[in-house]
């Protein structure tokens, strides 16, 4: 939930309107989203919902590549935000804005691979016993 929260305040709160706070955030985001990508990676292929082992290995692959390339992308990040902010370099800042938003690419990519984790899974909203019986 902490995660989400942080998303949220760095995607909405625009560094014009808080710099503070969407830096604060962007950076909680980021601390958090380390230790719950390592945890879905290991414990990806440990789903309750499917049993293919060769589907589960080709997911657990696709998502240390996905997160490779969400912190990769943190690199050249800062080296941008530092040419915006110290160096005053013309351009740095939509360079910089186009691997902010990249981050948030390869998050959601990270979590829609989950799709595999839960292939198996059957969901449907049916009416309650108590609408059948006063039918």
């Amino acid at each position: 939930f902490l995660r989400t929260f942080t998303c949220g305040g760095w995607v909405y709160v625009t560094s014009s309107d808080d710099h503070d706070m969407h830096d604060v955030m962007m950076i909680s985001y980021m601390l958090l989203t380390l230790p719950y990508m390592l945890m879905m990676i290991n414990v990806g292929d440990k789903s309750l919902f499917t049993q293919n082992l060769r589907k589960l290995a080709a997911n657990k692959s696709r998502r240390k590549w996905v997160c490779s390339l969400f912190f990769g992308t943190i690199v050249p990040l800062v080296y941008y935000f530092i040419q915006h902010k110290v160096h005053r370099v013309a351009g740095a800042y939509t360079t910089y804005a186009f691997f902010e938003w990249a981050l948030i690419v390869f998050d959601v990519m990270f979590d829609s691979l989950a799709m595999v984790e839960f292939q198996a899974l059957d969901m449907s909203i049916l009416p309650s016993k108590a609408e059948e019986l006063r039918s």
